[in-house]
């Protein structure tokens, strides 16, 4: 390839990045993404060698850059994209530029553009590079275009040769590969990372495998993804979205910082970019959750904190919990505390409740509850569908359940436990009353989605909370399909709805 050609590939890297590679890295920055422990734990190693491996559209590419932003240390970095422009990398990557400082004394990366050069001119570069280049950090993407021109014998020699230089050179080499057939590659190199994607109910299904990690032990072999803005986010493990295992441990956060709710978007409808989980209970009046029977109250709280904080630190807005047990109750206030004070809690969380064993059906305190949650836990559900049919044919206004002695302007937040109600909230009046009354309402049900009717899973907006290994994911299921990862924010206080893109 000759000089000229080279410079007219090139002409965006000069626009780009015109500095020495042997200039230091910035200092400080904000990382973006968030990647398994285990993962940041290896890269730490002064030298080591990573192969990811996936078909085309898992996201090698985002992986390799999200990562290249995580390693965080002084070393020289030489990206080599074999697929992309650099122009084609700030487009679909607009957030690399942060490599790129304006102060040219203060830039460590290096993108090359290396669609064009022959396999051995390219080889040769990398070599030159372990050789010249102290402690270098260097990605090729992908090493399939290098090795597809060589003959088997030739390539795993030019592996071999390729991993003593690293070692040589105290450096860190990364490959990314579409092809699953390395032979020798995944036994040389120290650790191996896969990642899958299987599309169900046109809905993406990533997935991210440790297959190896050379001198660490593996805690969790498999993690769920995301490719969220074109940055790469490995779902939390169900331990560490538990916020009760840590709250504690920090200062209280109403004395650190107010919770501000921001007004209602008037954008489309679509949830898969514009979500925003604290607006959840705000932009809806009628949601239905179903969680599996392995996530614990703890967790579930976890999930809907972000939610439930700001819909309760909102003037008028007051929030009632039915049908749950002391435990649930208690833990909710607790945790509600920390984040708005004790005082502003009993103020907000009202004590009545739907009284689902009474003769009225209507309210009444919380504490003078006989039978809801002892014994057997049965509900007369006879009488309380007398008295939805009853109150639906005297007021078309419900007006039976607007009885709570509150001024016209208060906002209820009804969060009900359906779960040993079936029966009930399979009734038709009972759902029109719910969605007609006093009160925005979620119910939350631990039992299979087979039993229950069309029509109620057709109000609102529907969510599941699925356990995939050690991750939860929750699906949005209106017109479309929608997963969200689960991740705790920057803060640790809260847990993040991601979409997974």
């Amino acid at each position: 390839m000759s000089e000229n050609n080279r410079n007219t590939v090139n002409d965006d890297n000069n626009s780009i990045n015109n500095t020495d590679f042997d200039r230091p890295r910035r200092s400080k920055r904000n990382t973006v993404g968030h990647l398994p422990s285990e993962l940041l734990k290896f890269v730490k190693n002064e030298s080591y060698s990573l192969l990811i491996k996936g078909k085309p559209g898992t996201g090698k590419t985002t992986f390799a850059l999200t990562l290249l932003d995580n390693l965080n240390d002084d070393s020289n970095y030489f990206y080599i994209s074999t697929r992309l422009s650099l122009k084609q990398l700030l487009f679909y990557y607009p957030w690399v530029e942060k490599f790129f400082s304006k102060d040219e004394n203060k830039s460590g990366y290096r993108f090359e553009d290396a669609r064009l050069d022959e396999p051995e001119s390219l080889f040769e570069r990398i070599t030159n590079q372990l050789m010249d280049v102290k402690s270098p950090v260097i990605i090729i993407d992908t090493w399939d275009t290098i090795a597809s021109f060589m003959d088997r014998e030739s390539r795993l020699n030019n592996e071999r040769v390729l991993q003593i230089w690293r070692e040589r050179a105290g450096a860190k080499l990364i490959f990314l590969s579409e092809t699953f057939d390395l032979g020798i590659l995944d036994s040389i190199v120290d650790g191996v990372i896969t990642l899958d994607n299987i599309i169900f109910e046109s809905t993406n299904n990533r997935q991210l495998t440790i297959n190896k990690l050379r001198g660490l032990p593996i805690k969790c072999s498999s993690y769920s993804y995301s490719l969220y803005n074109g940055v790469f986010y490995t779902s939390d493990l169900v331990k560490d979205l538990n916020l009760f295992s840590a709250f504690e441990k920090i200062k209280p956060f109403y004395e650190r910082s107010n919770l501000t709710v921001s007004k209602p978007s008037n954008k489309s409808k679509s949830k898969t970019f514009d979500f925003d989980v604290k607006e959840l209970f705000i932009e809806n009046n009628f949601i239905s959750i179903f969680v599996r029977n392995d996530i614990n109250n703890e967790v579930l709280i976890s999930l809907l904190l972000k939610p439930l904080c700001f819909w309760m630190n909102k003037t008028n807005n007051k929030m009632m919990l039915n049908n749950f047990g002391p435990d649930f109750k208690f833990l909710c206030e607790k945790i509600l505390s920390y984040h708005l004070s004790a005082e502003k809690v009993r103020d907000k969380l009202l004590k009545q409740e739907i009284d689902f064993a009474g003769s009225s059906g209507i309210l009444r305190d919380s504490y003078e509850k006989e039978g809801l949650h002892g014994g057997d836990n049965r509900i007369n559900l006879e009488k309380l569908k007398h008295t939805i049919k009853l109150s639906s044919e005297t007021s078309t206004n419900s007006k039976q359940y607007n009885s709570i002695p509150f001024q016209d302007e208060t906002n209820i937040l009804n969060i009900l436990n359906a779960s040993n109600l079936l029966s009930l909230i399979n009734d038709e009046s009972f759902l029109d009353v719910l969605q007609d009354s006093f009160a925005t309402n979620v119910i939350i049900v631990k039992h299979p989605e087979r039993n229950l009717n069309l029509h109620f899973l057709e109000k609102g907006i529907h969510f599941k909370m699925n356990l995939v290994g050690k991750n939860i994911l929750i699906q949005l299921v209106n017109n479309d399909i929608i997963l969200f990862e689960t991740i705790i924010d920057s803060s640790h206080l809260f847990v993040e709805w991601r979409p997974v893109l």
